[in-house]
Order: C-alpha cells, then structure tokens, then sequence
C-alpha cells in the first residue's frame, strides 16, 4: 500500500484530523480552503489507503496509524523500558566504530550508556550531543539543519546533505513504527527522510523501540522490514510480533523489565 505519494491536500487533511483528533467536514473544508464535496471525495480515498477513519459528518485519525510524540511526551512514555534497551544497544556497540544516531529518548539513553571507546557518533540530535559531549574517549559529529523544536533534532535537505557525505559502521535510530509488514515509517516526513539519509550512510541498521511502537505503521515508509539487521525491544512486545520479525530475518533482542 502507498503512503508516501499523497497529494499536499491530503497530508493537510490527515495533520488537521490527527492534530484536534477529529473533525468535520465543514471544518476541513473551512481549514484547508477547499468545497465540501471535495472533501468527502478525498476522505474516502484517505480511508481506502488506511490513513483515516471516516465518521458521521467528518474524520477520526485511523486506528491504526501512529502520529508522533513531542520530545516531552516520549520521556514520558515508557521511560523505564527506554532505558532498559538503550544500555542494551550501547552494548552492541564496539571500539572505534562510526556510529549515526538520530533523535529520541530511546536513542539518548544509548548515547548515556556508551562504554566503547574511540567511537565517532554521527547525530542530528540536540540529546545525544549533551549525553556524549563530555566524553573525551568520543568523537562527536553534529549534523547541521533545520531545527525541529518538536523533536530535537535537525532535518531538511541540508541535514540529508551532510549524511550523503558520511559512512558509518552502524547506525542506531530510534522510530515511532515499525513492523514485519510495513518496515520503519514514520509520520514526519523530514524525519523519514532524514532517517533514510543514515540508513543508506550505514552497513547495518539497529532499532531501538519498546514495544508500544511494534506492528504499528505511520504515514512515510523508511525502510523495510529486511533493511534492519537487529531490533532491540521490551519483554512486554507481542511475541506473535516477534516471531514475524525474526522470519523476515531480523535479530531480535528482547530486554527484561523485571529486574
């Protein structure tokens, strides 16, 4: 299924019924500056791809698709299983490795628990910098961009830029989706694409999530499921989840939150 090739219009009416929740036909029609019949036209090609629900006289955002978390609200949410998986994953890092990382709590607490040496970490994130810039055993490279105050990082073409230009040994990001089906997406699409940017930089690919992102999918596909070498999650994760990436080939690693 396409997510990516949408019009603008559609992406506008999907960000207004994701942002307030819902909303109606009127309201759409009033924001985005186009007829009533317009918009029922469109919502029922949004609900055929899976992006929305259709209500009585408006949109609901689609059960099953994930829109993305502030920085505030993903330090909130399942902190302690957070920091369980990233000190897993900072130990699958080894010396001397080049290592991209992107933004979130997942990935920052990678960054905090970092015990290799000589490493170079490659980051557009504002919180890896400051869990690593005291570190004198690391070698720190801030890619530059559009400041994105909602997640902490930079993005846009020159942030894509400056990764076309870097190789790394691994790169460790974090997602606000993934699934055996659908693969990495994300909901932003200068975070998708600045996602893609450090996966083709890398020889390997690691995902760090706890288990509240597993099966689900969002708007902008990154990556699929056979481009991730290893997935670090929680022992709260679906195993019929992870029985399905292992099948696709994926090394699963599953951290207790019990001790």
């Amino acid at each position: 299924m396409q997510r990516t090739l949408i019009p603008k219009r559609w992406e506008l009416i999907i960000q207004l019924v994701e942002t307030q929740g819902g909303a109606t036909i009127e309201e759409i029609a009033l924001s985005i500056g186009i007829s009533p019949a317009t918009v029922r036209r469109d919502l029922t090609h949004i609900q055929e791809r899976g992006l929305l629900e259709r209500t009585r006289g408006g949109a609901a955002p689609g059960r099953h698709v994930r829109t993305g978390p502030t920085l505030a609200e993903s330090r909130r949410t399942n902190p302690a299983e957070k920091e369980r998986i990233g000190r897993v994953a900072a130990g699958l890092v080894a010396s001397n490795d080049l290592v991209m990382m992107d933004g979130g709590f997942t990935t920052y607490q990678t960054a905090r628990h970092l015990t290799a040496t000589g490493v170079t970490v490659i980051t557009n994130s504002f919180d890896v910098v400051q869990a690593l810039i005291l570190r004198d055993d690391v070698a720190l490279v801030m890619i530059g961009g559009e400041v994105s105050t909602v997640s902490g990082t930079t993005v846009g073409p020159a942030t894509e830029q400056q990764l076309v230009q870097l190789i790394a040994n691994k790169a460790i990001l974090g997602t606000d989706a993934v699934s055996p089906e659908e693969g990495l997406s994300s909901p932003v699409l200068a975070t998708a694409q600045t996602k893609k940017a450090m996966i083709a930089a890398s020889r390997e690919l690691i995902v760090v999530a706890d288990h509240s992102k597993l099966g689900e999918f969002s708007l902008y596909k990154v990556a699929p499921v056979t481009a991730i070498t290893t997935l670090v999650t929680d022992d709260r994760a679906d195993e019929k989840i992870l029985d399905a990436f292992r099948l696709a080939g994926v090394e699963v690693i599953v951290v207790s939150t019990s001790d």
